[in-house]
């Protein structure tokens, strides 16, 4: 939906402009797999593409990484933030920051929670690894104690791997001060959290998630009453503030019926960054629009803020906001309860 606004929104540019030219897009379905992210790309780079908003996962975006920077494909992921992609030079460019960030974000949301031992529970591809390690290595380094347990992210039955999330929860006590972390999707989530909202251990602690499952629809309608029950707090890039966000995110209220989250803002600013780059570069060509994207990011502030990238091609900084379910006149909503400010490593809690 995001794409198709900024379609509109760039081809009438273009038109005032009176330049002889107009952006099409084309849409392939990644089916969020590594293989089906590389089947799109070669699919779309048959047509001729040489520029690509997406894909939205990491484990995606580390498969089709190759095939792009052979053949001059430039990406731009809205939402990939493992640390393990953060490369100079690539094809790869990323409008999130890494999870170095949500790591911090996650650990001082954990510290302050009262948290002082965790078990992460969380999946086994290229995010969800990146982020328990840095979110970990934060965390101990804070003074706390982290365990994880991996899940392959294509498992149907993860019945295993909550049990022993029990078991270690068991053995650090289950008290206040212990928590458990979810680095996962939304059907791994869902089906994860279903089974710890029976477990007698997992049910009775402090339960934390990430970027994976924040302000997604499909837990708060399905799963809306376990989320609240659990109390699941999590986190997620938030765009900075601006008269520019706001008219965006009321028209895309207005057109679609929905809020658009943090993602959906990268993906619309992401196209107009590309675009300005093909226009800069008066060629239709890869390797001269990778060149050019970083100083045309640099000076684009678009619907999310700022879009300034760091050396390895991706968004340079950022806050989290922390959100949670709740119901609300017989629905269950996501809503904000605080931010995670990166410049002063705190959180700000928003008053109820």
């Amino acid at each position: 939906n995001a794409l198709i606004l900024a379609e509109q929104d760039i081809n009438d540019y273009v038109a005032k402009a009176g330049l002889n030219i107009k952006f099409k897009l084309y849409i392939e379905d990644t089916k969020t797999s590594p293989e089906g992210a590389l089947a799109a790309l070669q699919t779309l780079a048959a047509k001729g593409i040489k520029v690509v908003v997406g894909p939205a996962a990491s484990s995606e975006v580390a498969a089709i990484k190759s095939y792009a920077d052979a053949n001059k494909i430039v990406v731009f992921s809205p939402s990939s933030t493992a640390p393990s992609l953060a490369i100079a030079g690539d094809y790869i460019f990323r409008a999130v920051p890494t999870d170095l960030f949500q790591g911090k974000a996650l650990a001082r949301l954990l510290w302050d929670s009262g948290v002082r031992k965790v078990v992460a529970i969380y999946r086994g591809d290229d995010w969800g690894v990146g982020l328990y390690q840095v979110t970990k290595q934060r965390f101990e380094e804070l003074g706390g104690k982290m365990e994880g347990v991996k899940y392959d992210p294509a498992a149907t039955e993860l019945s295993a791997e909550v049990r022993k999330a029990s078991d270690l929860v068991s053995k650090f006590g289950a008290g206040s001060d212990v928590g458990v972390l979810l680095i996962s999707f939304e059907d791994d989530g869902i089906s994860i959290l279903s089974l710890a909202a029976n477990d007698p251990v997992l049910s009775q602690v402090k339960w934390f998630g990430t970027d994976g499952i924040a302000y997604s629809g499909k837990l708060a309608e399905q799963i809306g009453d376990i989320m609240a029950k659990l109390g699941v707090l999590a986190t997620m890039y938030s765009p900075a503030e601006s008269p520019k966000k706001a008219a965006f995110v009321e028209r895309y209220k207005a057109k679609y019926g929905i809020e658009p989250d943090s993602y959906t803002l990268n993906i619309y600013d992401a196209a107009w960054v590309v675009a300005l780059a093909i226009l800069e570069s008066e060629k239709y060509d890869g390797e001269i629009i990778a060149k050019i994207l970083p100083d045309v990011a640099d000076r684009f502030y678009g619907t999310s803020g700022w879009m300034k990238l760091n050396d390895a091609g991706d968004r340079a900084f950022g806050d989290y906001s922390i959100s949670k379910v709740v119901e609300k006149d017989g629905k269950y909503v996501w809503v904000d309860v605080g931010t995670y400010v990166a410049a002063s490593d705190t959180i700000q809690w928003l008053s109820s």
